[in-house]
């Protein structure tokens, strides 16, 4: 990222590495971008599927995080962006509105798990469309709170650079983003461990002959999601913090992006522990496949009857 006062950087004179990073931005723009939308398409395709709408919100929001990588790299291939107090204030709000909307349907999906799993019989009662929009209303209104806090609470012209630790407030990131990401972290792990225990109860209950084998699978699901959500956040939220604490000499350029880039790569994640993994999800897709092929099959046919003037069959 280039300095306010470095001209030649200014100038746009690229280096090997900044090329290198744009790349892997792309890569991970169309990775992002190819694997929602497709979980998208599949969600709104399937009548079994769309109702669960909390995991169609996430996958939404996580195309929301990799549209926001377009203008995140303009930065690198155009500096001059950094040197203009809007345009480097709205790369922060971008990605924090869209982090924050992902962040927060990952809570809602696992407090949809635990009311599913816990009070089964309650379901369908406690979550209904109305409490499914007013809990996917109060996330968009939280994750915009926070996201505009930089548009009038930010280091601009204080700031060497335009990075997230030097342009948002020390106090900031340290005490409001900082407590708010551990007390998800907190509520998840709490959450997810409570539901790995009933399903360990419930298989007690039901006597299995191997209760260990049953229980794996429930433990694995529990260490993926919370193995994925802390090693993708938790870097970059670390480096941000410490950037604004004061120690930004010995981090650099390259592992603030490197953490960046781990935190965005959540999103294309995602897809694969909410929806790809679910036995209903793959079924949907099979059909899905299964009945483009049956289509394209019969418009071969038909094209060939007309071509060798065989009779039509109307329909």
């Amino acid at each position: 990222m280039c300095k306010k006062n470095d001209t030649e950087c200014l100038a746009g004179h690229h280096t090997a590495e900044q090329w290198a990073w744009v790349g892997v931005d792309s890569l991970l723009f169309v990775v992002i971008l190819c694997g929602n939308l497709f979980t998208v398409y599949v969600l709104s395709k399937s009548s079994k599927l769309i109702s669960n709408r909390f995991v169609l919100s996430l996958a939404l929001t996580d195309t929301l995080v990799g549209l926001t990588l377009p203008y995140h790299m303009a930065f690198t291939i155009f500096p001059q962006l950094s040197v203009n107090k809007t345009t480097c204030i709205l790369r922060f709000v971008f990605v924090l509105l869209a982090c924050c909307c992902s962040i927060l349907n990952v809570t809602a999906i696992a407090f949809d798990r635990y009311l599913a799993i816990i009070h089964p019989f309650k379901y369908e009662t406690l979550m209904t469309k109305r409490v499914v929009w007013k809990v996917l209303a109060l996330a968009l209104f939280n994750a915009i709170l926070m996201s505009t806090v930089p548009i009038y609470w930010n280091n601009w012209e204080k700031a060497s650079v335009c990075e997230l630790g030097q342009v948002l407030p020390r106090y900031f990131l340290i005490a409001v983003l900082l407590p708010a990401f551990l007390i998800i972290w907190a509520v998840m792990i709490a959450i997810y461990t409570r539901i790995w225990k009933e399903v360990v109860i419930q298989a007690e209950k039901l006597r299995r002959t191997n209760i260990c084998h049953q229980c794996r699978p429930s433990f694995q699901v529990v260490l993926l999601v919370m193995g994925c959500f802390t090693i993708c956040w938790l870097p970059f939220l670390g480096v941000a913090c410490a950037q604004a604490a004061g120690y930004k000499q010995w981090i650099s350029s390259s592992v603030y992006k490197a953490v960046l880039c781990l935190a965005l790569s959540s999103s294309a994640i995602n897809p694969l522990i909410y929806a790809w993994k679910n036995a209903e999800f793959k079924e949907a897709v099979h059909l899905l496949l299964k009945c483009k092929g049956k289509h394209q099959a019969s418009v071969v046919t038909i094209a060939g009857n007309k071509n060798f003037g065989a009779p039509q069959t109307q329909v």
